[in-house]
């Protein structure tokens, strides 16, 4: 009766043993792509960044490795690739768009406005905002930076795309001569409302030139438009991959 007992025992344990080796072996649900090539899965992938001590990937809470020496990642929140230099979380741009021949990623940078105006800082200090970069990566090579110039030599053998792109730059061509027209237009009618000022019982009474809310209708009008016309860049690359599944 014993011994029947213990040979389901047995296979349970032959069994764990196994799926402990296959784990060991690299079989885990994230990983990290070391700069020479090599990749350390885990079942749990951290980024930290201690106060007093530098930043490190942890693996399973157990494993460092500092991200200087990283080229790729996969965690919970996505796959990562580097685009810059350093070991901080901005160097790696996340992917938005899997193929399949353009990736599609993106990281986010800091930018700072030093100007004159009010902000919680005080008058000049500085204001701090996020903005979104953009890259691509055509058949796993290395990563580029989203433009025009960029994407018109790797998405050339595609017609429809390149199509696309010149449209692109005929738009751009069009938002600049529109910029170009609301700011003159605004400019133009500043000068005029100052000339046209008068002084009535000892203040200057300004005259607010038609011209100048002219300017800021062009301007507004062509905010509105933009916000609503989609990404002609993205569009492109979405038709070079669609072609290809089909």
């Amino acid at each position: 009766m014993k011994s029947k007992n213990v040979l389901p025992l047995l296979l349970c344990l032959l069994l764990g043993f196994s799926a402990a080796g296959q784990t060991g072996n690299g079989q885990g649900r994230y990983f990290v792509q070391l700069q020479n090539g090599q990749i350390i899965y885990a079942n749990k992938l951290q980024y930290k960044s201690p106060i007093f001590k530098s930043n490190h990937f942890l693996l399973d809470d157990s494993l460092k490795y500092n991200p200087s020496a990283v080229a790729v990642f996969q965690n919970e929140d996505g796959f990562f690739a580097r685009v810059d230099a350093g070991n901080s979380y901005d160097s790696f741009a996340k992917r938005i768009t899997d193929g399949p021949r353009i990736d599609r990623f993106y990281t986010s940078r800091t930018t700072y406005d030093y100007g004159y105006g009010y902000s919680p800082y005080g008058y000049g200090g500085p204001r701090t905002s996020r903005k979104r970069i953009y890259f691509f990566s055509k058949d796993n090579g290395p990563l580029y930076l989203m433009d025009f110039d960029n994407l018109e030599m790797a998405l050339s053998d595609n017609a429809s795309s390149m199509a696309l792109l010149s449209r692109y730059k005929k738009d751009k061509l069009i938002n600049t001569g529109v910029s170009i027209l609301g700011a003159g237009l605004l400019a133009v009618g500043a000068v005029k409302s100052i000339n046209d000022s008068q002084e009535v019982n000892g203040s200057t009474e300004l005259n607010v030139s038609p011209l100048m809310y002219a300017g800021a209708g062009v301007l507004g009008a062509q905010l509105v438009i933009n916000l609503f016309r989609k990404d002609k860049l993205a569009q492109a690359v979405e038709v070079y991959n669609y072609q290809l599944k089909q």
